[in-house]
């Protein structure tokens, strides 16, 4: 099992997550990134079982999540780095991903 590691973007956008659903529900922010931490957990299992995005960089993969949003990664040395968590509606193509 390789290891996971969040950047700084993706950290921030796992806190814009949080805010914004906390503002309904607490638990349903927790809920959530519980959620895509297991997933996380998941892929370092099995890194290259998400989608390749050659579109977006260089050894950029996507894993869609049962929650709405996608992880952005990248495998470096065995461990997962995770760029950015993004919701499914977002136009990437005009975020910067690295």
């Amino acid at each position: 099992m390789s290891t996971v590691r969040f950047t700084r973007s993706a950290q921030d956008d796992l806190l814009e997550i949080w805010l914004l659903i906390a503002q309904d529900s607490a638990t349903s922010a927790d809920n959530i990134l519980n959620m895509i931490a297991h997933e996380a957990e998941l892929l370092s299992q099995q890194p290259f079982m998400g989608r390749a995005r050659p579109e977006l960089g260089s050894g950029i993969r996507s894993w869609a999540t049962a929650s709405p949003y996608i992880l952005f990664y990248t495998v470096v040395n065995g461990a997962v780095v995770v760029l950015r968590v993004l919701h499914h509606a977002r136009d990437i193509r005009q975020l910067k991903l690295v």
